[in-house]
């Protein structure tokens, strides 16, 4: 059984699936080949796993996010941290690196920093050649 869960999500990875699918796809047919009676229990225990209060609180910090984002304090945040680190060399990503830190104190919420700094410096880091694709 783990030598079809690996060969599954090897393929599911060769076909640029993302990572959470590759998983369940590959345990849900790992099941389905070899104890198909516990297939049933997939449901249950995909209800009970997101089942969870806390849960609950990441839409609101990507709400808060883009709320920010929307507002302008993620742009402000920007200019604020180039200004600190922008003149020296790799500059930009350390822009990227302190915003990120700044955001994420004001927040409380690495998934919120993540939308709203991540739509600005993204595309940024991109086009100076920070980041590949």
């Amino acid at each position: 059984m783990p030598l079809t869960l690996l060969v599954t999500m090897l393929v599911c990875f060769a076909f640029s699936i993302s990572i959470a699918v590759a998983i369940g796809g590959s345990a849900i047919l790992g099941l389905a080949l070899f104890d198909s009676r516990q297939l049933i229990l997939v449901p249950k225990e995909m209800f009970s796993a997101i089942d969870k209060f806390p849960l609950a609180a990441i839409p609101f910090f990507i709400l808060a996010g883009n709320l920010m984002e929307t507002g302008g304090i993620s742009r402000r945040l920007v200019n604020f941290a180039k200004s600190l680190v922008g003149g020296v060399q790799g500059g930009l990503p350390m822009t990227c690196v302190l915003t990120c830190m700044i955001f994420a104190a004001v927040s409380g919420s690495s998934v919120a920093t993540t939308f709203a700094i991540g739509s600005i410096l993204i595309p940024a880091l991109i086009k100076h050649g920070g980041l590949h694709r």
